[in-house]
């Protein structure tokens, strides 16, 4: 679909009753129940226009756009975002749990981006969730928001106009201040130790540290920190 539509456009949203192959990080599924849950992405012809000159900047306004839409219904919640590119909410029980996801993809001719796609979904009505997920995952139903599904995807299309229309620069700054994991500790798994995140590059690379070494994170499945 934004294929076809992007022969017609530079650059499109488009909107999904459901979402049946929906992909996350690391070829993780991004899966929800049909008509109860948002599901958006903006496809960009980047050979017609070129909105962002660094790519990763589609998934940080993303979750800053998601961060925004959540405040504007729910501005009595703790939102926070999780590296690189999660939306948890502050549950009843002061638990965080998942209620958004976002994903970006480039297609590339040599060196050359030619389409830029980024994918959104939010967690509204649905209630009831995969084993594997369901102790981690919420929605806004859920946690006690009976709300319009249309509203908030219209809120969520302008803030991301809102967020592309300003400087790359301040756009990552404002992400890396959401994130707050500058100078946390985090576990990382596959080693079992703890390292501090001593700062964040452009490309989103976290750089870390303990007595022992110094390493690269790119993957926010591989850490474990507190969202607090």
């Amino acid at each position: 679909m934004a294929a076809e539509l992007l022969a017609r456009h530079q650059a499109v949203f488009v909107t999904a009753e459901e979402q049946l192959a929906g992909r996350g990080r690391n070829g993780k599924l991004w899966v929800g129940d049909s008509y109860q849950n948002i599901y958006l992405s903006l496809a960009v012809d980047e050979s017609k226009i070129e909105l962002l000159k660094n790519k990763v900047i589609y998934q940080i306004i993303g979750c800053l756009a998601v961060k925004q839409t959540l405040l504007n219904f729910i501005s009595d919640r703790n939102i926070r975002l999780k590296y690189p590119n999660d939306v948890y909410v502050e549950n009843d029980e002061n638990l965080y749990k998942k209620i958004a996801g976002v994903l970006s993809e480039h297609s590339y001719s040599g060196r050359k981006c030619t389409e830029s796609i980024l994918g959104i979904g939010i967690n509204v009505l649905q209630t009831k969730f995969d084993d594997t997920i369901s102790n981690k995952a919420t929605s806004i139903l859920l946690l006690g928001y009976c709300l319009d599904k249309d509203e908030i995807l219209e809120d969520l299309k302008n803030n991301i106009n809102d967020y592309i229309n300003k400087s790359e620069d301040e756009v990552f700054t404002e992400w890396t201040t959401e994130l707050a994991i500058v100078g946390k500790e985090v576990i990382v798994v596959n080693k079992s130790q703890k390292y501090r995140v001593d700062k964040i590059d452009e490309n989103g690379t976290l750089y870390a540290s303990n007595s022992n070494e110094e390493i690269k994170i790119n993957n926010g499945d591989s850490i474990i920190y507190d969202l607090g």
